[in-house]
C-alpha cells in the first residue's frame, strides 16, 4: 500500500512540475474523481505543442507485461494528435468495421 501511495505522490509531483516548468504547455483534465470512495481517478494529460496525450489512473486494474492482473497506479501514452491545416479539417479516419 506504501508503495501506491508513493507512486501517487510522485506523479502528482511530476505532474504539477510539469505545469510550473511551462505554464502554457501541459493541460490537464480531471476525467474521474475518486473522492472519499473506493472508486479510481482518472486524468487526461495533453503536451499542448508537440500534441502527445496520456491518461493517469489511480487504484487502476491492468495486466502486467507477465499476464497477471494487478491494481495500481499507471500513466498510459495514449498517442500524438496531427496538426491540420484548417479548421474542420478530418485528420484521421478509420473504417468502421462490420
Amino acid at each position: 500500500m506504501k508503495k501506491i501511495q508513493y507512486l501517487t505522490l510522485l506523479t502528482t509531483i511530476a505532474i504539477s512540475n510539469l505545469s510550473i516548468a511551462d505554464d502554457d504547455r501541459y493541460e490537464v483534465a480531471i476525467l474521474q474523481h475518486g473522492g472519499s470512495d473506493s472508486s479510481h481517478s482518472k486524468v487526461f494529460i495533453l503536451d499542448s505543442k508537440l500534441g502527445h496525450m496520456w491518461t493517469w489512473e489511480e487504484r487502476s486494474k491492468f495486466t502486467t507485461n507477465d499476464g497477471k492482473m494487478a491494481f495500481g497506479t499507471r500513466i498510459t501514452y495514449q498517442g500524438q494528435l496531427k496538426p491540420g491545416k484548417e479548421i474542420g479539417e478530418i485528420v484521421d479516419f478509420e473504417k468502421a468495421v462490420r
